[in-house]
């Protein structure tokens, strides 16, 4: 073979090395492959992570893929039916005490909500890491939850402090409200327009039968 044979085989070899290396790196991203595809998945959340990486697309997106790995490896069950009826019990126990004790009642609340993830399959892990987990596959739901656990686990509020007031309570509780229906029954708005303006806030919707 000519000099300018080998190296014309030479630079094929390389481009098609180089082409390999691109198809597994992307194969490597996440299930369902491409930036594209996380940002479908993540949606508001994949422009968030962009954010505090920086502006570092490809740091975001290993970040992402990583999160959708550890969610679909999960085996998460549904709740049976007495479990499901015992904790709508409990949330209606919950929310009926944020009339006399409204920081006391979100924290309740936040606190159910990781207790259901657990019953659901959820590994014991840092509310970070269950954020990520539900931004994988709720992400409409994570902003809220983040939002909602900040004001729960905040110092209550007073003439001395700086803690959420009433108003900022009763709207964390309504945001875990959606975030406890959704992980209890699937659904995550209250059970009827009444709910959304009751004072002491309706519970999560009951199963439609």
């Amino acid at each position: 073979m000519s000099a300018l044979g080998w190296f014309l085989l030479v630079l094929v070899l390389v481009i098609l090395g180089v082409v390999l290396v691109g198809v597994l790196g992307g194969a490597r991203l996440a299930p369902g492959g491409s930036g594209r595809a996380l940002r479908s998945r993540f949606g508001p959340e994949y422009d968030r992570v962009v954010e505090h990486s920086g502006g570092d697309r490809r740091a975001a997106e290993r970040r992402l893929a990583e999160v959708a790995r550890r969610r679909d490896e999960l085996d998460l069950q549904p709740l049976d039916e007495p479990a499901r009826a015992g904790y709508l019990t409990r949330w209606d126990a919950v929310q009926a005490r944020f009339v006399d004790d409204p920081a006391d009642s979100a924290r309740q609340a936040d606190r159910l909500v990781v207790e259901v993830m657990r019953a659901r399959g959820y590994p014991e892990s840092t509310f970070d890491e269950r954020a990520d987990l539900i931004s994988a596959e709720r992400p409409e739901l994570v902003a809220p939850y983040r939002d909602a656990h900040a004001r729960a686990e905040a110092p209550a509020g007073g003439p001395d402090t700086d803690g959420p007031d009433t108003e900022e309570l009763r709207t964390a509780l309504v945001q875990l409200r959606g975030l406890f229906g959704w992980l209890v029954t699937g659904e995550t708005e209250p059970r009827d327009q009444d709910a959304r303006s009751s004072p002491a806030l309706a519970g999560p919707p009951r199963q439609r039968t």
